[in-house]
């Protein structure tokens, strides 16, 4: 929900973007919100470029089911969130829970850095 980049976050979306062939946002901040977010850190040079226009999953209910993903079925969709809350129930095999990040925003944060490691050991 913040414009605070997390430290790493380049490298990790480049990273995800050549593991995988689809990435998406799912998440909680209204499309409008995030675009303006997005376009901010691509302009800051902390997102790569394809960010600001990458594909957002429009979602309602309590929980962040991976069926809204379309075109796919949710086994095949990983959810890389930080809180349980949202995992879908019967979806907790695709969740993969990142450290919080929060204020005061640390800059020796290794969240994505670890989170990477967890999903290339997932190809």
């Amino acid at each position: 929900m913040s414009q605070i980049p997390r430290p790493g976050l380049a490298e990790f979306l480049t990273r995800c973007a050549e593991l995988f062939p689809r990435i998406v946002m799912f998440t909680t901040v209204k499309e409008e919100r995030f675009r303006k977010i997005a376009r901010l850190l691509v302009d800051e040079q902390v997102a790569p470029a394809w960010f600001a226009d990458m594909e957002y999953i429009t979602w309602h209910g309590e929980t962040k089911d991976l069926q809204f993903v379309p075109g796919v079925h949710a086994h095949q969709v990983l959810l890389v969130d930080d809180f349980e809350k949202y995992v879908h129930p019967g979806q907790e095999a695709q969740w993969l829970q990142i450290e919080y990040f929060d204020y005061p925003y640390g800059s020796t944060d290794t969240g994505l850095a670890k989170m990477l490691q967890i999903l290339a050991a997932r190809i």
